[in-house]
């Protein structure tokens, strides 16, 4: 009779104990702490990154609005005639806001029919003024600009509110380079000019911030409009001055 004899060869069967399991969970959880703090700091850094690229665009966005109507202040409309004509208007001017308060800054050239003014008004007849004014609503921090159309130059004044432009400018500083002794260059920079029409530069500089809070390290520092280091607020916010000088062209060139 055949006997079966398998059963004595068989090896037992263990589980895992308590302590490779423990081991186990342990390096788990190492590695699970690795990958999320490397994710958390690539996300981080990735974030920097996007808006510190939102912020160089609003920045040079801003300066080449700005950039575009100082260069066209002053112009003067030549007619059919073909004789150069004098602006009548004020070509630039803008208040002081002093420390810790954004400038504002006017400019009033002659339209050509099709032009508009910053808030899209059309030129529709010659012999018209565009004027447009730019502040900063400290409100949202955003820059903007009212422009109107008018027959007649009128005082630049304070200016209104207007439509917003960019948002995330929380400063506009202005200096102008005047021009005293009548050669075309600047004698030096002045924040109020004693007389508008010795105005032949201006040297801008706006703010910008990023939109998403809790980026910069609260502590740390940006240099502002005036180059002074400014501690980063609670907000947590990147912020970055952008500064660039332009030419009243039409006062830069005196010749027919």
């Amino acid at each position: 009779m055949y006997k079966n004899n398998f059963s004595g060869n068989q090896k037992e069967q263990r589980g895992f104990t308590l302590v490779e399991l423990m081991i186990a969970a342990t390096i788990s959880l190492v590695i699970m702490l690795v990958i999320g703090t490397v994710f958390v700091s690539s996300r981080q850094t990735f974030r920097v990154q996007e808006d510190n690229a939102r912020i160089q665009e609003s920045g040079r966005f801003a300066l080449e609005i700005l950039g575009r109507n100082i260069k066209q202040a002053g112009n003067a409309d030549v007619p059919f005639t073909g004789f150069k004509v004098s602006f009548s208007g004020v070509a630039i001017n803008g208040t002081d806001g002093g420390s810790g308060v954004p400038d504002t800054l006017t400019i009033q050239y002659d339209g050509v029919i099709g032009d508009r003014d910053c808030a899209g008004n059309p030129v529709t007849a010659a012999g018209t003024i565009i004027q447009n004014h730019f502040n900063i609503n400290t409100a949202n921090a955003s820059l903007r600009c009212a422009g109107s159309i008018a027959v007649v130059p009128t005082a630049p004044g304070v200016p209104p509110t207007g439509v917003e432009l960019v948002e995330n400018v929380e400063d506009l500083q202005v200096l102008y380079g005047i021009d005293t002794s009548g050669d075309q260059s600047v004698s030096q920079y002045v924040a109020v000019p004693p007389d508008w029409d010795q105005v032949v530069t201006a040297r801008i500089c706006v703010l910008v911030r990023s939109d998403k809070t809790n980026i910069a390290s609260v502590g740390n520092s940006y240099l502002d409009c005036n180059n002074v280091a400014v501690a980063v607020p609670s907000d947590g916010r990147l912020r970055r001055a952008f500064s660039a000088t332009f030419n009243l062209r039409n006062r830069i060139n005196i010749l027919p």
